[in-house]
């Protein structure tokens, strides 16, 4: 048995964790997981950030305003700054008439609309 098996073989489900922090964690545990999941979450932030360069499809998720919450699109620019990647996204057609709907600065003959400095964090490549 390999370790990543043995890991598998113990490893929790999600449907136990879930029930031992409804059921049974206490204020240590739940700082804890907080904690350790503010970590998860920055970790795979970072991931999808790096995982993003120009021509890469992606779909945004995480991000406010929600309206734009999966909206997808090509990236066409990408800007790495001292702690954040900011990217240019061109919306595909179907984007950009959802956007078209919550924006009045989309006009109405333009049939891909570019977004400017999204944070490539929020940016899950497809």
């Amino acid at each position: 048995m390999t370790t990543d098996v043995a890991a598998q073989a113990v490893a929790p489900t999600l449907e136990s964790a879930i029930a031992f922090i409804s059921l049974h964690a206490t204020q240590e545990d739940l700082d804890r997981i907080y904690a350790t999941a503010k970590q998860r979450s920055k970790a795979l932030r970072e991931a999808r950030a790096a995982s993003v360069a120009k021509g890469t499809l992606v779909r945004l998720g995480n991000i406010k305003p929600k309206y734009m919450d999966g909206l997808t699109g090509k990236v066409v620019e990408v800007r790495q700054g001292r702690s954040t990647t900011k990217v240019d996204i061109e919306l595909d057609a179907e984007s950009t008439d959802r956007l078209r709907m919550h924006r009045d600065n989309v006009p109405d003959d333009v049939e891909r609309h570019r977004l400017n400095n999204v944070p490539a964090s929020v940016c899950h490549p497809q």
